[in-house]
């Protein structure tokens, strides 16, 4: 057992160069051989440490460090000694690569000998070898030319070769093989050795000749009787027998030419059934429009080209894609453009849209044709250079090319569709309010207008010619005069009308929903619609023909609908004389409100559908956005005019209610008329208010708070003049008081915040004619009264009835 305070053996065991420690650090050994101890002093344990005694520990630490220092002692011992064999061994592999150095110049340089004498040989040999390949090559084309020569002979002698005719008769498709090549070179001989100083020799040729076109003509024979009973093998025997031949140029002709899918009658019998005919001329159907007949077709076309394919690439082989190309060069030329042509002659028969409808149909079924045809080639590994592809593209351009590219067979059908059909959503609205649209009473006030005039200054350097608009605008004003004559002509044949009926058919009462987002809606379907044709049809020129369609577009919406809605709420303003007509109608602002989120979808569509095409085309996309705010602008300036033309007529209004107080309103000398407001403040009160509950159905947020805004500005300005004319006494005080009270509650009841302060104020100035005379100073030091004018103040003053220039105004400090 060991000492008190030597190391214990499991501690002894960890120190060694062998397993250091085992993994533990030297805190935590320090710890543990510490924990002995501690476990063996009673002091520790009892918390004492002042009692705690070191020695153990001291001891412990000095059998620590002493087996330490001896394990350094052994481990520099051994560091020596490896230190000694490194060196040994390291000089020992120095010896051995130098000898090696020498053994391998030597190998280098016998190699260098040997090469050199290899060098010399080739030399020799080389031109020996090309020799005798030359000599072997010589051999056999003279071989062959003697036998080229003896059949030739033979049908020069005998018209006939029996050796050649046993080839072309045989079983084996090599010695038939050897028969075409025979046959081949026969015909390039006879050519060359053909003359006139000899005749023979030109029956020869004629011999010759009728031979091998009896030989393709059997092959031929036989490589479509293998092809009716599916005999691959022998097809791609003989397509390799005529591809030596003549390079397999009829083989592949016959093929094309004898397929069944071109032998059939083609019956294609085509007419629209009513549903799809509906789709086609429908202004408000927008999706693409897919003949079936023509899908079905398609589908066959593309389920035959697959399949052919794996015949080609086994029988044709690295002509697959030759044959291929050819195959649907005539299925296109044959098969798809009299179907195309005839739809497309069809759809015209029916109507502009219906045409370019049907066009984009078969434009989009023919390139999803296209392209998948390519991929399943890709992915077949049919082609490998783009030849096979480039051909499908080229026959589906070469089909399209001639109408779309051709601006009077498609873009003009196009744009003209865009305008009919914006027309005719125009044209119920345009015709039911036909007096007030032509008039142009509008239109005229802002052009005369100098103010307006002058926010318009730019329209005559606007990116769109006068002429070209004016063209526009003629077109749908002749549409619209065609649609009243079809009317027209539709009510002649009628029973007479009922009552509430116009002549044109529209009834009065339900005119102003013709004026709706929907048809706005549906214009702007109709132009992005024409739009994302033209993107897909004619991609280079999309930046030119969208610019067209946003004209067309602009010119329908906002001059041929909004202009004119707003046409009409102008006239039924001014119709009704807003300043003396007893009963107010404000349904016009109806179209204000409606011309404003017309504008603002309008412009919407516009910033999110069309600008985002032209971000490669900035001088187009500049153009459309000058257009665009010149209609735009115009129409903002057209409702200001209302809305002005409104306001002033109320200020009128109010002038006039005003007109209408007597001198003696504030001066009553009795009480008894205090229970009742005063004439003009009782009109005003009901213009306010009846101004107020129809004008918050069409106005909405900020244009109603800005139309109250400027009502509320101008009728308080209007008060703030109008009782600085009148005497006013104490009791006739609480009289204007409760006028300006009443008008100051229906205007409070439109939360607009600019009003409040005026009218408040108006309210404080009443009270005073209601204090006493030594409480004017204090009133007029607070609330509103303290901030306002002190000349205005003394104006209200000098209107008291107990007012005294001399005494009064210098009791109280007014000046």
């Amino acid at each position: 057992m060991n000492s008190l305070y030597e190391l214990d053996a499991k501690w002894r065991k960890l120190l060694n160069l062998d397993n250091f420690l085992n993994g533990l650090t030297v805190h935590e050994f320090v710890e543990e051989i510490s924990n002995e101890n501690s476990l063996k002093d009673g002091a520790a344990h009892t918390g004492t440490w002042e009692h705690l005694n070191p020695k153990p520990y001291i001891r412990t630490f000095e059998s620590t460090v002493k087996e330490l220092q001896r394990l350094n002692t052994d481990a520099e011992s051994r560091r020596g000694q490896l230190e000694q064999g490194v060196a040994k061994y390291e000089l020992l592999h120095a010896q051995r690569v130098l000898q090696l150095k020498g053994n391998l110049e030597t190998i280098v340089k016998d190699s260098n000998v040997l090469d050199s004498e290899l060098t010399n040989v080739t030399q020799v040999v080389s031109p020996l070898g090309e020799k005798l390949e030359k000599s072997i090559k010589r051999k056999n084309m003279y071989a062959k030319s003697v036998e080229l020569i003896s059949y030739y002979a033979a049908f020069h002698a005998d018209g006939l070769s029996s050796q050649l005719e046993a080839l072309r008769t045989s079983k084996n498709w090599k010695s038939r093989a050897r028969a075409s090549i025979l046959v081949k070179n026969l015909l390039i001989l006879t050519r060359k050795v053909e003359t006139k100083s000899v005749p023979r020799t030109i029956g020869t040729t004629a011999l010759i000749e009728d031979y091998a076109q009896k030989l393709e003509t059997e092959f031929l024979a036989e490589f479509n009787t293998a092809y009716r009973e599916n005999d691959f093998d022998q097809l791609t025997e003989i397509a390799i027998l005529l591809n030596r031949y003549n390079n397999g140029l009829n083989v592949i002709q016959s093929f094309i030419n004898q397929h069944e899918y071109f032998m059939g009658v083609d019956n294609d019998d085509f007419t629209f059934d009513e549903a799809f005919k509906t789709k086609l001329t429908d202004p408000d159907y927008h999706a693409i429009s897919y003949d079936t007949q023509m899908v079905h077709i398609l589908d066959e076309i593309e389920t035959l080209v697959k399949n052919e394919s794996k015949v080609v690439k086994r029988v044709f082989e690295s002509r697959c894609a030759f044959v291929l190309q050819l195959l649907i060069q005539k299925i296109f030329l044959q098969k798809i453009e009299p179907r195309v042509e005839t739809r497309l002659n069809a759809a015209l028969s029916l109507s502009g849209l219906a045409y370019v409808r049907m066009l984009h149909g078969l434009f989009s079924l023919l390139n999803q044709l296209v392209k998948d045809l390519t991929e399943f080639f890709r992915l077949g590994d049919i082609e490998d250079n783009g030849d096979l592809t480039s051909a499908l593209e080229r026959s589906f351009n070469d089909l399209f090319a001639k109408t779309i590219y051709d601006r009077t067979k498609y873009f003009d059908l196009e744009k003209r569709s865009l305008e009919l059909a914006l027309a005719h959503k125009t044209s119920k609205f345009c015709l039911g309010h036909e007096k007030e649209i032509y008039a142009r009473t509008l239109s005229t006030k802002l052009m005369n207008g100098t103010s307006f005039a002058n926010d318009l200054a730019f329209q005559e350097s606007g990116p769109t010619s006068n002429g070209k608009l004016s063209q526009i605008n003629n077109f749908l004003k002749n549409q619209l005069e065609r649609e009243k004559r079809r009317l027209n002509s539709a009510d002649s044949s009628m029973s007479p009308l009922p009552a509430g009926k116009t002549s044109n058919g529209f009834d009065e009462a339900s005119k102003g929903q013709e004026f709706s987002l929907q048809s706005i809606d549906g214009m702007l379907k109709c132009a992005i619609e024409s739009v994302a044709r033209i993107l897909e049809l004619v991609p280079s020129k999309a930046n030119e023909y969208t610019f067209e369609i946003v004209e067309v577009l602009l010119m329908g919406t906002v001059n041929s609908y909004v202009e004119c809605g707003l046409e009409v709420s102008f006239s039924q303003m001014t119709e009704q004389d807003l300043i003396r007509n007893s009963e107010l109608d404000m349904s016009y602002f109806h179209y204000i409100s409606r011309a404003s989120e017309m504008l603002s979808l309008i412009s919407a569509s516009i910033k999110t559908v069309v600008l985002p095409l032209f971000v490669n085309a900035p001088e187009v996309k500049k153009a459309v956005i000058m257009i665009s705010n010149h209609h735009l602008k115009r129409c903002e300036l057209l409702m200001n005019i209302i809305v002005d033309e409104t306001i002033l007529a109320f200020t009128q209004r109010f002038l006039a209610s005003l007109a209408k107080q007597k001198k003696r309103d504030f001066l009553p000398k009795t009480q008894d008329i205090l229970d009742h407001d005063t004439l003009p403040a009782s009109e005003i009160v009901r213009d306010l208010n009846t101004l107020y509950a129809q004008v918050r159905r069409y106005l909405k947020n900020e244009n109603l708070q800005s139309f109250l805004l400027q009502i509320g500005s101008t009728l308080s300005r209007l008060l703030f003049e109008h009782y600085k004319k009148f005497q006013v006494s104490s009791v006739g005080g609480i009289i204007l008081t409760k006028d300006i009270i009443g008008i100051q509650t229906a205007v409070e009841e439109w939360s607009v915040d600019g009003l409040i302060d005026d009218f408040a104020t108006l309210r404080e100035l009443a009270n005073l004619f209601t204090v006493q005379p030594e409480e004017l100073n204090s009133l007029t030091d607070e609330g509103h009264l303290a901030t306002l004018d002190r000349r205005i103040i003394s104006a209200y003053v000098d209107k008291r009835d107990d007012f005294n220039q001399n005494s009064f105004v210098s009791k109280i400090g007014l000046s």
